[in-house]
């Protein structure tokens, strides 16, 4: 999201209605309301985040949890963001059992780099990440398999963070691996794999429309609907973030998916909307083939072989369900191993080549720049890097001309994957949505950043 764009969000949110609350939870605020509650606005830096909160403030924050609270993006929200095991179940995915550190090679060109920002203008690195209006806790850069520069303003680097979306990545990966390995069929229906929507909208939508956000349906994620408590989008997140509130009635994250319905006029595979319902019913794809739930599976595929410092955390619904969707926390430079296993450098932290050049060409050769273009992922792309990409596929928001991939996270988390320059970037935000926050170029400067050390 622009800077510029967060105003007319903001405005046009404020007037969704509440209905009665008798049904559920997410029935039950408008955007006015949730950000007139306790912690729900920004009142302390993200610096706060490392040191430990005041006991009044987590007891606070535990109580109000659910997820329409967790993305405003106050102070709650930076509470939630490092600490999602306090309030959700939690599968530990162990990690190799060798521990590799990382080298670091710091480049002091990087933090010289300038950008053109909505709000303060030009620049340098230097002074943009530690800037109280972008609100980043933490970025990594690595070229080569080394550090080339790194900054914690607001965390330690041994603190876990939420990857939110940018975890997306995993399950897309998971899926082109069982693509090339002939265990999934990408042009199948989705219900040929999960039984459980046999009978639903969803037994329309193919395989490949789930990986490349062309279901057709009515899930689309976007400025509007994040912040609409009446929206598909919000009623199952909030149905499987669930709440410690006994007295709200949480609706049923499978029944939700099986009331979804299509958008009138539009078939699967026309138009690219971006939707973290698609990723969660992919997780159930990957669970069918599999026959083991999706937090064994990244651990027997991919962070098994990692060798990383600690387990993935992989967040639950309240009935136990893995949430693929982007609901997993490390630490950073857990996060930066794994991009790493994307480049050539991946040796550095495996000794098993997870992204085979099958994959990673599978994944680059899907996507529709068609379907892609005009939609709200690619005004996405304009503000993070004030460059268009061609398309998205595999759960990769933007795929660029040169090969570059890159996925974003709600409250600012990312992750930028660049194999031909051998370059990977990673970054932990708490930057809300509304003004006078909003606007994030951390991206852009990840991407000048490998085009620098690349010569060009």
């Amino acid at each position: 999201m622009t800077y510029s764009s967060v105003a007319a969000v903001l405005a046009a949110c404020v007037t969704i209605l509440s209905m009665p609350p008798t049904v559920s939870l997410a029935q039950s605020a408008s955007l006015e309301e949730a950000l007139g509650k306790p912690g729900a606005r920004v009142t302390i830096p993200v610096e706060a985040a490392k040191e430990p909160f005041p006991k009044a403030f987590v007891s606070e924050a535990q109580k109000a949890f659910n997820s329409f609270h967790a993305q405003m993006g106050g102070d709650h929200t930076l509470y939630y963001l490092q600490n999602v095991s306090s309030v959700m179940r939690t599968d530990l995915v162990v990690p190799n059992a060798e521990y590799r550190p990382f080298e670091y090679v710091l480049d002091p060109r990087i933090p010289e780099i300038v950008i053109e920002t909505d709000s303060e203008g030009p620049m340098a690195l230097k002074d943009y990440i530690v800037h109280p209006t972008f609100r980043h806790q933490a970025v990594m850069m690595v070229h080569e398999g080394k550090v080339v520069y790194e900054a914690y303003p607001g965390m330690l680097p041994t603190q876990v963070h939420l990857w939110s979306s940018a975890s997306k990545t995993i399950t897309g990966l998971l899926a082109a691996k069982f693509v090339t390995e002939g265990r999934i069929d990408p042009d199948a229906s989705v219900t040929r794999y999960v039984e459980e929507l046999v009978g639903t909208v969803w037994d329309q939508v193919r395989v490949i429309d789930l990986i490349n956000h062309t279901t057709g349906l009515d899930t689309e994620e976007n400025n509007q609907s994040i912040l609409n408590p009446q929206s598909v989008f919000v009623r199952f997140l909030l149905s499987v973030f669930g709440s410690p509130d006994r007295r709200v009635e949480i609706e049923d994250w499978l029944q939700v998916l099986r009331e979804v319905e299509p958008l009138p006029g539009e078939a699967p595979g026309e138009k690219f909307r971006y939707s973290s319902l698609n990723t969660h019913v992919l997780g159930m794809v990957v669970e069918g083939v599999a026959g083991i739930r999706v937090s064994d599976v990244i651990g027997r595929e991919v962070w098994g072989n990692l060798t990383a410092r600690m387990p993935l955390l992989v967040h639950l619904a309240p009935d136990g369900q893995p949430l693929n969707l982007g609901i997993v926390s490390s630490t950073l430079q857990d996060m930066a191993r794994y991009a790493t296993l994307w480049t050539p450098s991946w040796r550095t932290f495996s000794d098993t080549e997870i992204v085979t050049p099958e994959v990673l060409n599978l994944i680059r050769a899907s996507g529709d720049p068609v379907a892609f273009r005009g939609g709200a992922k690619e005004a996405q792309a304009l503000g993070l890097f004030a460059e268009r990409p061609v398309k998205g596929a595999y759960q990769f928001d933007f795929i660029f001309e040169d090969g570059a991939l890159y996925k974003h996270g709600n409250t600012g988390q990312g992750i930028y994957i660049d194999p031909e320059r051998d370059f990977v970037a990673v970054m932990f935000s708490a930057t809300p949505y509304v003004p006078p926050y909003g606007e994030i170029k951390l991206p852009a400067y990840m991407r000048a950043a490998a085009k620098m050390l690349a010569g060009g």
